[in-house]
């Protein structure tokens, strides 16, 4: 077995302490990124280091170990420095996992907490995977919590990111700060079964970000409301649809936030609007002859 030396880094522990707090006074940084900082103060300084090693180590054994041997032996001892420093940092407790790839913690200093979500958005962005798939969604409307994506519905939501609310009895990841919206109904039947609610026409207000909150009006040419299968219904009624009617229909739908199955009652149907419908799995009805 191979005897120990120990590694003289009590200067540069301080030093690279200093480094370290100096790129995080220009904002958060995840773990992960805490090494990379480390790495890259430490890289000019490591063949001079390794060849001090080398010395030492056959000045005090009489052997000699090799420059990968001396280097890898630094890095190692320096994850250790790294370790003693971290802990007199500020840091989240839950590490970030997305995508595969484990960023860790987050440290920052005093007065950047407002800054740490931001942060972890952008390390969902870069790891891609559920995590950002289920960012993406919410950011559409509100997303049913499964058991595919409830932990990152976790992550997301201890960092902010979303929120969990109870709709129609089962558990969605919304947006933060999501609200129910005010609507004004005129009731009627049509097109849907007897037991459906259903209103036509369907007129709305909600709230949406452009330059600050932004209160809008939407209005849909029927809506249902399904209260054996709790599912909520926005349909779009011509004699003719095309490609754009649908496309305004979507662009709604995603402006409402609302958990709904979209519905097209028509008597024709472009190509084009027809292959869009398919690709959004949005439902064409055809009328004619009723």
């Amino acid at each position: 077995m191979r005897p120990s030396i120990g590694i003289a880094t009590k200067g540069l522990e301080e030093s690279l302490r200093e480094h370290v707090k100096a790129e995080l006074s220009k904002g958060p940084l995840a773990e992960s990124e805490i090494w990379e900082v480390a790495l890259d103060y430490l890289t000019p300084r490591l063949p001079s280091m390794s060849s001090s090693l080398i010395r030492n180590y056959r000045m005090q054994f009489g052997r000699k170990i090799g420059k990968n041997t001396a280097e890898k032996n630094i890095l190692a001892h320096m994850r250790l420095v790294l370790s003693r420093i971290k802990k007199g940092l500020l840091h989240t407790q839950k590490p970030v996992i997305v995508g595969g790839k484990r960023f860790g913690r987050i440290f920052y200093t005093r007065g950047q907490e407002g800054k740490l979500q931001a942060k972890v958005r952008s390390l969902v962005q870069k790891g891609g995977g559920i995590p950002l798939e289920t960012l993406k969604e919410v950011e559409r409307g509100p997303l049913k919590e499964t058991p595919r994506n409830k932990r990152a519905i976790n992550l997301l939501e201890h960092y902010g990111l979303v929120e969990r609310r109870s709709i129609g009895g089962q558990t969605y990841a919304v947006a933060p700060g999501y609200n129910p919206v005010s609507a004004e109904f005129k009731e009627s039947n049509a097109r849907f079964p007897g037991h459906y609610k259903v209103w036509k026409p369907f007129k709305i207000e909600t709230w949406v970000l452009r330059d600050g909150p932004t209160k809008v009006a939407l209005k849909f040419d029927l809506a249902a409301w399904d209260p054996v299968n709790k599912q909520f219904y926005l349909a779009l009624e011509r004699e003719y649809v095309g490609l754009n009617h649908l496309k305004a229909l979507r662009e709604k739908h995603l402006i409402l936030g609302l958990p709904a199955r979209l519905v097209v009652f028509c008597k024709s149907i472009g190509k084009a609007a027809e292959s869009y419908a398919g690709l959004w799995g949005i439902e064409i009805r055809d009328t004619t002859g009723k």
